[in-house]
């Protein structure tokens, strides 16, 4: 019987740069379809009828008014983009589809630095899976994009300092900094990033860190800006956008419910997208039974076994 010789694959093959323009590719042709979409539902307020992007106002208001809401930098880069192409849809489609390549690619290199399995699989699922519809082909969604990749160039500049640290080689000052500078670029896309101080330290927790005083000093940085962010972010909501009344009032015993719902619901969606929807029906919630902290209950249990 003769032996099969299986050839390998050319060298060029296992380049990082050809998997990375193929992720890049992959959602630039997963996209095409905006290039014929428009602007939708509050892209006036945001985009078209702001009078800080069109009307009187400008990057003053932007920074220090109330008008940008809690994303100033956001808000920045649409400013930005009306000077350079007005309101011609289609650029602006196309800068948050860029962007999602791009992060990708960012979390392709972030994971395989976490020695995560099947990296770029991970990377390319995440790209092209049909949740992230919203936030790509969406005009006013640019605060996904946006501080998706401040929030992983600060995971990457962090693992870099924690590299250099583990080592004790040159440069642990510049990516630390980085990182710090990347977290409030992110912070100031979108609020809720404000969990990346959490998430740095899972990162140090997984590649193995020491815990020490030191490193809490150097998450201190990272905590301060997250907390000034959510004061600023729950000041906004209340005071500005008018988020206050019976509707927006939830007991603690319910909040927890729905943070366990939560949890399950995006898994599910992950699972099975379908229907996708701007905004889901608001749950029921009855915190009096204690089968609604079942889904909580799950959590916990999968986190600490």
């Amino acid at each position: 019987m003769m032996n099969t010789v299986i050839p390998r694959p050319p060298s060029w093959f296992k380049r990082d740069w050809l998997w990375g323009l193929i992720l890049i590719l992959a959602v630039i042709l997963t996209y095409t379809p905006v290039w014929w979409a428009g602007f939708v539902w509050d892209d006036d307020i945001n985009v078209t009828a702001n009078p800080c992007i069109v009307g009187p106002l400008g990057l003053k208001e932007i920074w220090t008014t109330t008008h940008a809401g809690y994303y100033p930098l956001v808000l920045t880069t649409v400013w930005v983009e009306h000077a350079l192409w007005g309101l011609a849809p289609l650029p602006y489609h196309l800068v948050n589809v860029l962007l999602h390549a791009t992060c990708a690619v960012l979390l392709w290199w972030v994971l395989r630095s976490l020695r995560i399995l099947g990296a770029w699989l991970g990377a390319a699922l995440w790209a092209l899976h049909p949740v992230q519809v919203e936030s790509v082909a969406w005009i006013t969604e640019l605060k996904n994009t946006q501080s998706c990749l401040f929030y992983l160039l600060t995971i990457r500049f962090f693992l870099e300092w924690q590299n250099r640290e583990i080592l004790d080689q040159k440069g642990i000052e510049r990516d630390y900094l980085l990182a710090l500078v990347f977290a409030l670029l992110a912070i100031l896309s979108k609020p809720s990033t404000v969990v990346l101080p959490a998430v740095l330290g899972l990162v140090w927790w997984w590649m193995g860190g020491q815990w020490h005083g030191r490193l809490v000093l150097r998450l201190a940085p990272f905590f301060l800006i997250a907390a000034a962010a959510s004061i600023w972010a729950i000041v906004e909501q209340k005071f500005h956008a008018g988020a206050v009344g019976s509707e927006w009032a939830q007991t603690w015993a319910e909040r927890l419910v729905i943070a366990g719902k939560i949890v399950w619901f995006y898994l599910g969606k992950l699972v099975w997208p379908h229907p996708l929807i701007f905004i889901y029906p608001r749950w029921e919630i009855d915190a009096s039974h204690l089968v609604a902290y079942l889904p909580m209950t799950a959590v916990v249990l999968e986190v600490i076994s």
